[in-house]
């Protein structure tokens, strides 16, 4: 059994590596026309009228250039209140991130912004820590992680907005970018699922590995996100869908209206985890619309079975009415032959050199 896990993750590695090149891209501006279409910027929201504003609990004139350290002060309140509204200025957070309650509803102003200093050190180093809870709303989220830091850091994980083992959440227009993991992280890392989850009008740029990965999701709609520039550590796709453990979830997944742009990888989907001679057939439900990606070395990529003489995954992907540009080294890259996954494109558009060649 050792010797199988250990050889699955060795050819995960490999096959991501096919997919992604094995290479970061070059940072590539992304165009601010495109991305209006997907993240607006700031979005007023009413505010409640019962809502605590954290700039209460701060000292006296607090420093507003995210230049001293709050994180204690700011747990403490968001503790306490269910419904916050953060400082209308930027904030500095230490590597304990912020970690939000049952029934939280959190607004970001105008001109708020959480920037992490860290320094990540593996696992459980998110920015924003949705943890084994239900009942959380996040509006206008604007955070920038650590990746630029110049300290040490280890491992592939801080992302800035964690979702784990949680139900009934709503990320609703946020800007996330230069996260030292993850963009966005949905799922488990104990075999459990995240259910019931909305990601929704996003910019994720520059984040070290994915910019949203799934590992594990029961009744997730990802929609209208733009993901750009990612590059630092394997899989650096767009987004990754890729279950840690055999017993966790991929269910009634929807992207709608995503666009990935300039990363190594657009979408991937690595199902090796669900391959088992012993447990159950897992069953996958993955559903893709409107998706648009542009200069990746891959605009999809899929590797469902790690060995057909295993108990392997069935179920279906589709992806209807997507547009693939000039990818750098394919459209489709899958290392899988035979399989009982049903992959499905319906309405792909591939241009190359902005020609559309199929």
């Amino acid at each position: 059994m050792k010797t199988t896990f250990i050889f699955k993750i060795v050819l995960s590695f490999f096959l991501i590596s096919q997919l992604v090149g094995a290479q970061n891209n070059s940072y590539s501006v992304p165009n601010k026309v495109v991305v209006k279409n997907y993240y607006k910027g700031y979005k007023d929201v009413p505010f409640p009228k019962n809502a605590y504003k954290l700039e209460r609990i701060l000292p006296k004139n607090p420093n507003r250039t995210a230049t001293i350290d709050y994180t204690d002060i700011l747990q403490k309140a968001i503790n306490k209140y269910k419904i916050i509204i953060m400082p209308n200025f930027p904030i500095l957070i230490n590597a304990k991130g912020l970690v939000i309650p049952s029934n939280s509803r959190i607004f970001f102003n105008k001109n708020s912004a959480i920037f992490y200093k860290g320094p990540a050190k593996g696992r459980l180093s998110d920015i924003v820590k949705i943890y084994n809870v239900s009942n959380v709303k996040i509006y206008n989220a604007k955070i920038t992680g650590s990746k630029k830091e110049i300290v040490p850091q280890t491992g592939e994980w801080s992302a800035g907005i964690c979702i784990l083992n949680s139900s009934n959440i709503e990320i609703n227009n946020f800007k996330i970018n230069s996260t030292w993991g993850d963009g966005v992280f949905i799922g488990s890392e104990n075999g459990s699922v995240s259910s019931d989850i909305i990601i929704k009008n996003g910019f994720i740029d520059n984040a070290r590995r994915d910019g949203i990965s799934i590992t594990s999701a029961n009744n997730l709609l990802v929609d209208s996100v733009f993901i750009a520039n990612t590059s630092g550590t394997l899989p650096m796709t767009g987004i990754q869908i890729e279950p840690s453990l055999n017993s966790e979830t991929l269910n009634n997944i929807t992207l709608s209206n995503i666009y990935t742009f300039n990363n190594p990888g657009g979408l991937g989907i690595n199902l090796n985890t669900f391959s088992s001679k012993n447990n159950p057939k897992k069953n996958v439900r993955v559903n893709v619309i409107n998706y648009t990606d542009e200069g990746s070395n891959y605009s999809f990529g899929t590797s469902i079975n790690d060995d057909t003489s295993l108990q392997n995954p069935t179920g279906t992907i589709t992806i209807t009415n997507a547009i693939w540009k000039n990818p750098k080294s394919g459209f489709y890259y899958k290392n899988s032959s035979k399989y009982d996954v049903k992959v499905i494109l319906d309405n792909v558009k591939k241009y190359k050199n902005n020609k559309l060649i199929d």
